[in-house]
């Protein structure tokens, strides 16, 4: 004996809203799309990116591009270490010629 589908048992208009639901979902995500990988980081550590410098009272997190770096505020480092953000945009290390 054939077991009905179990989204046979509901109205067609029930299933109708549940896949428009399920659609919108998709389409309205949290991901904030368009940003590098190190920039989603530094913005999901509370941090900001700023060109060069940090402010004196913010230490910096990592890098975000090539001369962007990763800053935020100390006193919200304090209870938790987080990682160092690293970007594809790192400067190469300069070798020391002695």
């Amino acid at each position: 004996m054939l077991m009905p589908l179990p989204f046979t048992c509901c109205s067609s208009t029930r299933l109708h809203v549940l896949l428009s639901a399920l659609l919108l979902m998709t389409l309205l995500s949290p991901v904030r799309s368009g940003l590098s990988s190190a920039v989603n980081h530094c913005l999901n550590l509370s941090g900001t990116c700023r060109r060069n410098n940090c402010k004196p009272t913010e230490d910096i997190l990592g890098s975000c591009k090539r001369r962007w770096k990763c800053c935020r505020q100390w006193w919200i480092m304090l209870p938790i270490p987080t990682p160092v953000v690293y970007s594809e945009y790192q400067e190469p290390l300069k070798n020391k010629i002695k």
